[in-house]
């Protein structure tokens, strides 16, 4: 059996591969010329430095949102 301890070195060493793998777009801008009070395209909501690069084709893409505060 295995013990608690060699599941949670597995466990941590598979979500520190898997991140290490992840690509992220940098800089984040929300657009600062949106109308919350019109219903008009204003642009896009959220651009960024490397957005392109981490969307895959035909797989999910993934947003996480994290603030302190």
């Amino acid at each position: 059996m295995i013990s608690m301890k060699r599941k949670l070195i597995f466990v941590l060493f598979a979500a520190l591969s898997t991140a290490a793998n992840l690509i992220a777009a940098d800089n984040l801008r929300l657009n600062p010329r949106l109308n919350y009070s019109s219903d008009s395209q204003d642009g896009p909501l959220i651009s960024s430095d490397h957005i392109e690069e981490g969307a895959v084709r035909g797989e999910p893409n993934y947003v996480f949102i994290f603030g302190e505060g």
